[in-house]
């Protein structure tokens, strides 16, 4: 991807995170994007191409975010996600996922299914990676899931709910 397509996906990502998927029509997209209407389509030349380049920035932006600065895997490790979780879901996506919104918005969308399928499957693996338990993956994932869309409405209970979960999965402790 180049520098200005780069720069036009994140521009993207802002538009469709403040108002959503279904609001803003092509003539907003662009004055987000801050470029003219032929170049906006020359790196994304439909609608539903500007929802993907939005969504592979985000899908990115999300998993270096939670990386940044990961101990080695183990308990410390998992700690550490589950902070970063909290500052992106404050900082970033108050309102919960972003992917989830745009497969709503575009439920028969094949190629919006799988760029959220896409950035899903990675996640739950990263968690396995994380944590250094591959295993462990499909159920970080879905404590992940499930702490994301608890958020607008539980804010960080739904964090510390998931966190205190996961790490009796990881040390083996039962709940």
């Amino acid at each position: 991807m180049s520098e200005l397509q780069t720069e036009i996906a994140g521009r993207l990502e802002q538009a469709f995170a403040a108002r959503g998927f279904a609001e803003p029509g092509v003539a907003e997209l662009r004055r987000s994007a801050e470029v003219s209407l032929r170049t906006l389509y020359r790196y994304f030349p439909s609608r539903e191409a500007m929802v993907i380049g939005a969504l592979e920035h985000r899908h990115r932006r999300y998993l270096a975010f939670i990386a940044e600065g990961s101990p080695p895997p183990g308990e410390a490790a998992l700690r550490h996600f589950f902070a970063r979780l909290r500052d992106w879901m404050a900082g970033v996506s108050p309102n919960g996922c972003l992917f989830v919104s745009a497969l709503t918005a575009h439920p028969d969308s094949r190629a919006v299914r799988a760029a959220v399928l896409g950035h899903k499957r990675e996640t739950r693996d990263a968690l396995g990676r994380l944590v250094g338990r591959p295993a462990l993956a499909g159920t970080l994932f879905l404590l992940h899931e499930g702490a994301t869309a608890a958020w607008p409405f539980l804010g960080g209970e739904a964090i510390d709910s998931a966190e205190a979960a996961a790490l009796k999965l990881l040390t083996g402790d039962s709940p």
